[in-house]
This record gives C-alpha cells, sequence and structure tokens, in this order.
C-alpha cells in the first residue's frame, strides 16, 4: 500500500500531489524506508532516494539531511561500493564559491567519510586507493582542518597495514601527522588509539616520544591551556605504562604522577573566586584524573604485587586528589563519577551518596547512568545517611532514590502509551516504532529489576515503608535488556585491554543470574512474610534446582558472597516451603537442607570469631589497614558481606520462630533442632555485632586522624612517596583540607557501621 503511495507521487514538481493515495511527507516516505529495510530492500532505497518524484532534492524531502544520511546507510547496506564512492565523492566535492562552502559544512560528516572509506576497501584496488587518498588530500589542501578527512586519511592506512598493501611507516607519519594538526584538541588521543593498535611496541614508543617533544614549554601562557601536553601525557599513560603492565617500575609512575599534577598547577583556570554554579570543567582537569587513575591502576604492582588488585589505601589518596580537583572543578562529570565509585570500594557509602546527588541524575539516566551507585548498595549502605543541608531526601536516603528511579519507570509506561498515540494521530511513525522499542527495554530493564529487589532488601535490613507495590516487577522472570552505560569514565588503556571503569567495578556486573537468585531471597521473605501472618498458600512455588541456580557461569555476574549467600537462601526457601505445608518439598530434602544451614552458620561463626580484642579473619582480610596496621576501617567488602549473612540470619530466625510455634496439623520440625538453630543464628548476629563494633572503636582511636593524613600526603608503610612526589603532593593539598577530607571519611565509616549495628533479627 505504501509502495502504491510513492508510486502515485507525480514526477513534475509543478504537478499538484494526489491527495487521497501519493505520500504526502518526509514522515511517510520514512515509513516506506523502514519497510524496506526491514525486508533488506536496500538497493530499492538507493532507487527511491535517486528518482525524481521522491528523491532528495524532490517536493517531498527538500534536500532534508536526514534523507541523505539514510541513503547513505543503504548504499553501504547494498554494498553498492562504486556508487557508494561516487557519492561520497560527489558530496564532499571540492567548493568553488562561498555557497559550495557553507554547505560542505554541513557534508563534512563523518558519516560522509565512512562511506568513502569502506567503499574503497571493499573496491579493493591499488588505483582506486590511490586515488581516494589524492582526493582526501586534494581536500585537506582546500580545508586543512577537517578532523573527518584526516581520520579518513588514517582509516584507509591502516587497513593497508592490517592487509600488508602498506608500510607501517606510512601509518606512523600519518599519525604524527594527524597528531600536529589536532594536538591541541582534547579528542586527539581517543581519535588515535584504534591506528596506535596496529603498530609494534618500537613504532608506537617512538610516536610516544615524538608527541612527549611536541608539549608547549610553558603552558601558562599557552592559549590551549596545556591540551598538548594533556595528550602527550595520555599517550604516555596508555603505550609506556599501562601497556607494559607488572614490568612498570614505581620510580616510573610517581614520575608521571608528579609531572601531571606539576602541569596541572602551572595552568592558568578561572579564579576559584567565582559562583560554584558557574565554574565549567577545563581541559587541565584531565592531569588531575590522570594522576589518581595511575596510582589506582600501578600501585598494586609494588604493593599486593598483583596490579589486578588495588589497594584500599591508595584509593584513600586517589579520592584526596579529586576531591582536590573538585574544589577548582567542581562540576567536572567524570570526577564525580570517579570519586562515587571509590568512595563505594571504600566502604563509605554516605559520602558517595553525597557526591552522587551532585551529578544529578533524572529521567532516562536512571537507567544509564545511576548503576554507578545504585549495583550492591543495599548491601553495602542500605540506611540513610545523615541529612544534608540543602538537599532532597533522595540524596542521603537509598531507599528514597531508588523509589524515585522505580517511578520514573512507572511513569515512562504511561508516557510512552500517551507519545504512541500521538504520533499515530500526527502521522510520526518512525518516532512511534522508537517509542515502542524504548517501552520494551524500560520494561524488561535488568536495572528496574534490580532496582525493585534491591530496594526490598533494603526496607528487610534497614526498615521503612514496605514495598509491596513492587512485587510484580521483583517476581517477573522474563528476560532482560541492558542499557547501562560506562563510557562517562575516562579511560586512557589500550583497546585490547579491560577499561579502567571495569577494573574499578564493586565485584562483576550483575545480569540475569544475579537477578534470578536474588529474586530467590526475595521469594523466601515473601513466603515468611505470609506465614507470619498466616496467609495460605495460593500455589505451589517454582523452585530452582540448584544445578541452574548457581551454574558454572555465577561467578561472572555474582561476588562470592553472593553465591554462598544464594545457596543458602535456597535451602531456606525449602524448609519455609515445606513448614507452609507444600508438597514440593519431601521431609528427606528438607533434612538435607537443615544439615547445609547448620554447616553454614558453623562456618560462619569461626570466620566470624573475634581474635581476642581484634577483628575476626573474614573482616580482617576485606578492612582497609589503618595507623601501621594496628587499626582497620571497613570496606565495600566487608559491609558487603556482613550485609549478606545478616539478610540470611534474619530469615534463619523468622523460620525458627514460625517452626517453634506450629500447630500439631502443620509439617514440623524438630523442637530441639530448631533450637539448636536459633541459638547458633543467635550466636553469629552477635559475633558480626561485635566485629562491627570493634571496627568502629579502631577508627575513633587516637592517632587514626593523623596516620590517614599522612598516609595521604606520603604513603603507606608498603611504599612510601619518593621526594619528588611527596614534594608535588605538598604543593598540590592543602593541609586543612586534607585533615578535613580524612575526618569526614571517618565519619562515613563509623556512620556506616552504625547502620549494621541498627539491623536487628
Amino acid at each position: 500500500m505504501v509502495s502504491k503511495a510513492a508510486d502515485s507521487v507525480p514526477s513534475d514538481p509543478k504537478e499538484l500531489l494526489s491527495p487521497p493515495r501519493a505520500i504526502q511527507g518526509p514522515e511517510e516516505l520514512l515509513l516506506l524506508v523502514k519497510i524496506y529495510e526491514s525486508q533488506g530492500r536496500h538497493d530499492e532505497i538507493v532507487k527511491i532516494l535517486d528518482s525524481e518524484n521522491l528523491g532528495l532534492s524532490s517536493r517531498v524531502i527538500q534536500n532534508d539531511w536526514s534523507f541523505v544520511g539514510v541513503k547513505l546507510s543503504s548504499l553501504e547496506k547494498a554494498e553498492m561500493w562504486m556508487q557508494g564512492l561516487s557519492y561520497a565523492k560527489e558530496l564532499l566535492a571540492i567548493p568553488t564559491n562561498e555557497a559550495e562552502k557553507k554547505a560542505l559544512q554541513e557534508r563534512d560528516d563523518w558519516a560522509v567519510w565512512k562511506l568513502l572509506v569502506i567503499s574503497t576497501r571493499n573496491i579493493n584496488t591499488q588505483e582506486t586507493t590511490i586515488e581516494t587518498l589524492k582526493f582526501i588530500g586534494d581536500f585537506l589542501d582546500v580545508v586543512p582542518k577537517s578532523r573527518n578527512a584526516r581520520l579518513a586519511r588514517l582509516d584507509l592506512i591502516h587497513s593497508g597495514v592490517l592487509a600488508g598493501t602498506s608500510k607501517t611507516e606510512d601509518l606512523v607519519s600519518t599519525c604524527q601527522e594527524y597528531f600536529d594538526n589536532n594536538k591541541n584538541k582534547l579528542y586527539c588521543f581517543g581519535d588515535l588509539q584504534l591506528y596506535l593498535a596496529a603498530l609494534g611496541k618500537e613504532a608506537v614508543t617512538k610516536f610516544v616520544e615524538y608527541a612527549s617533544k611536541g608539549q608547549e614549554g610553558n603552558v601558562k601562557n599557552d592559549p590551549f591551556k596545556g591540551v598538548t601536553t594533556i595528550n602527550a601525557l595520555k599517550l604516555e599513560y596508555c603505550y609506556e605504562l599501562s601497556t607494559n603492565g607488572t614490568n612498570v617500575t614505581k620510580i616510573q609512575v610517581e614520575d608521571f604522577i608528579s609531572r601531571c599534577l606539576q602541569v596541572y598547577r602551572e595552568v592558568d583556570r578561572p579564579e576559584r573566586s567565582s559562583a560554584p554554579s558557574t565554574i565549567e570543567s577545563q581541559p587541565s582537569d584531565d592531569l588531575c584524573l590522570l594522576a589518581a587513575m595511575s596510582l589506582i591502576r600501578f600501585s598494586g604492582i609494588w604493593i599486593s604485587g598483583n596490579q589486578d588488585q588495588i589497594p584500599d589505601t591508595i584509593l584513600i589518596r586517589a579520592a584526596a586528589i579529586l576531591e582536590r580537583l573538585l574544589i577548582d572543578s567542581p562540576h567536572n562529570y567524570q570526577a564525580l563519577l570517579l570519586l562515587v565509585r571509590i568512595y563505594l570500594r571504600l566502604g563509605a557509602g554516605s559520602l558517595a551518596l553525597k557526591v552522587f546527588s551532585k551529578l544529578s541524575v533524572k529521567q532516562m539516566q536512571f537507567e544509564t547512568v545511576a548503576h554507578n551507585l545504585f549495583t550492591r548498595l543495599a548491601t553495602i549502605h542500605p540506611h540513610s545517611a545523615p541529612p544534608i543541608e540543602g538537599a532532597e531526601y533522595k540524596d542521603f536516603n537509598p531507599q528514597s532514590a531508588f523509589v524515585q528511579a522505580l517511578n520514573f519507570y512507572r511513569t515512562a509506561e504511561v508516557t510512552t502509551v500517551r507519545h504512541r498515540s500521538n504520533g499515530l494521530d500526527l502521522g510520526s511513525y518512525v518516532n512511534i516504532e522508537g517509542t515502542i522499542e524504548l517501552q520494551r527495554r524500560l520494561k524488561y530493564s535488568v536495572c528496574r529489576r534490580m532496582w525493585a529487589l534491591d530496594v526490598r532488601r533494603m526496607q528487610r535490613l534497614a526498615g521503612g515503608d514496605p514495598m509491596g507495590r513492587y512485587d510484580e516487577v521483583a517476581m517477573d522472570p522474563s528476560p532482560v535488556t541492558d542499557q547501562r552505560l560506562f563510557d562517562a569514565f575516562m579511560n586512557c588503556e589500550p583497546t585490547n585491554q579491560p577499561t579502567f571503569e571495569e577494573r574499578m567495578r564493586l565485584g562483576p556486573l550483575p545480569r540475569e543470574q544475579w537477578v534470578m537468585c536474588t529474586r530467590v531471597t526475595d521469594q523466601l521473605f515473601s513466603t515468611l512474610k505470609n506465614m507470619t501472618v498466616q496467609k495460605p498458600v495460593s500455589v505451589e512455588p517454582n523452585l530452582p534446582s540448584p544445578k541452574d541456580f548457581v551454574g558454572s557461569e555465577a561467578s561472572s555476574e555474582m561476588t562470592s558472597s553472593e553465591i554462598e549467600s544464594a545457596k543458602i537462601n535456597l535451602s531456606l526457601l525449602k524448609v519455609a516451603t515445606f513448614l507452609n505445608g507444600s508438597k514440593s518439598v519431601a521431609a528427606e530434602e528438607v533434612d538435607s537442607c537443615l544439615t547445609q544451614v547448620e554447616e553454614w552458620l558453623c562456618s560462619k561463626s569461626k570466620d566470624l570469631d573475634m581474635n581476642g580484642p581484634k577483628i575476626s579473619q573474614l573482616v580482617s582480610e576485606t578492612a582497609v589497614p589503618l595507623r601501621r596496621h594496628e587499626a582497620s576501617a571497613p570496606t565495600w567488602r566487608s559491609f558487603h558481606d556482613l550485609y549478606l549473612i545478616m539478610e540470611s540470619l534474619k530469615a534463619l530466625s523468622l523460620i525458627t520462630s514460625i517452626a517453634s510455634k506450629k500447630t500439631t496439623k502443620a509439617a514440623k520440625l524438630p523442637k530441639d533442632r530448631i533450637q539448636r538453630l536459633a541459638d547458633s543464628t543467635r550466636q553469629v548476629y552477635e559475633s558480626l555485632r561485635a566485629n562491627a563494633r570493634a571496627l568502629k572503636s579502631a577508627i575513633s582511636e587516637p592517632g587514626v586522624l593523623g596516620s590517614l593524613v599522612d598516609l595521604v600526603v606520603g604513603g603507606s608503610d608498603d611504599g612510601e612517596d619518593g621526594t619528588q612526589l611527596r614534594a608535588e603532593l605538598d604543593k598540590t593539598f592543602d593541609t586543612a583540607a586534607v585533615e578535613m577530607f580524612c575526618g569526614e571519611l571517618m565519619e562515613s565509616w563509623e556512620e556506616g557501621l552504625d547502620g549494621l549495628l541498627r539491623v536487628s533479627l
């Protein structure tokens, strides 16, 4: 029907359109394009866009640039390489007058250059490649500042090197030329990464040396605010430090950090007296980020002997550097985001909440950005932090933040339905397709499922309003979609290595396996709640088999504590189901489950056993050492482990309470066994609390604040700074500000431990 409507459009622009059946406007033509795309008829789309009645210069399209994009895409998908090359050259024709120069500004688009490069690559003849390179060279003679043209040249030569038809020296010289022309732009480093990856170690080293020589001697008066130096330092980080990994020495890293901090101080910046709301991020902010990232990325090599194991003491120092940056640049998004992650890893949940509030997350960002704070927050800081003056409740209360996020998903369902109806009324068919897809992705979002499960977990641990309104979302077994984004983090790692953000995660990234296991825990507490109010079983529960439940791939999504917790909670769910009169669990299986629970309690009792006045083995393995290892503070792993144990203890306490009150008609368990379980549960609970009190006491001991300040400025016993770095840090930090930072960190730890101590069975 739409095809007939296209045929009905007259080819003569002077002729009136046929109102009843002809395509009337671009929206209707886009609908036809979408239909053809879904059928793989890309060549027919090109044919339509070349026609007189519906072509790009027709009355319907009127040279709308979005349709140029459709044609570019269709030529590529249809593999019409000769036509694609010709069309790209036509769009990028060298201008001969002012009107053409103005038109070229729009056409100098990477989508056009991409088709030029891909077409040349697929035609794959030496003659075509030489002609295209000459075309690019001629274009650059007229438009020397074209970033896309230079990238196209790089792309072609890079392809030639990979195919063995171009020399490595050509790629090196082209990279150098690109650096010379774009070294004052922050995107320069990111643009070069892909192409430098094709070079050997010796060639890359020479290029990094070349870039280093191009740095400004005096950045203070540099009109580009030290961007050339920043690009050179990023190249050094990536190809001299990160690529060499375990062979990097402490002296190399300290020298690198010192230079970053030195240049940061020397670069001219706006006056601090400006109102914080008007201070914009500066290019030199990247220098503090590089310094903090270098500390985090490489210190493990000489402190723990493992570059992938980040020492918690180093995170404290990195946080101090970023806090120093935020004094000058309070709205730097990358610094705020990394600082949230660092504070979470340090177990300073209240500080993470405080910093995250400055990101002003709203609407769709609850789907794409909020996970940077929300992931595993329920087992790190489920309770409200102290109120922040002038802040909203969600800025310091995690439950409120999660509820606001879940409200976004609920509101989005209504909004997308309304937009769909409006789109139909207005004939905006392509937008309707996007709305339907957005509605689907939000409905089945892994974040939505995680936030629903974790806000209920928070309520169980910390109290608060009942979260029954999220029952349906929490129990939804359907497959999930994932739209989480991580590209807001600065990353200077080589393209073949994990990103910096991946190295900074709080455990593996949760996906469907995590959701399924957490859903079982949620089902356990829902069952126990119904049993407490004597609500009858409406349907037999669908219990997963242990093999499907925590499979071999579980460790790619779950921490070891989550896997252990999931297994024990499944056993508890089977016991609760049996006590509730279900026939799906046999008495023999219940006996086996109780044995597993008893073994788990015995294991936790040993793990949490206090060594005199000191903390237990389980806590000491996850705590950060302070004051020459005589005191410790909790990290995210400490809280994560203890809250998961606490959650299972709460369920076990409810089961023993229900079992001891069961009537003679109901399924029963031996009284003496129930009593032993109740006693063991209480004993482990008290041991856990004793550990929390010991940690809190250690933090408040005399001398801890001074030790933290010394750590920030001078390094730890495991790796004290050299004189060069110490001197740079002394010049960078303000002593009073460092003391305030350390004091706030200690308060956050104490506040987190207070929250843990408030959890009751």
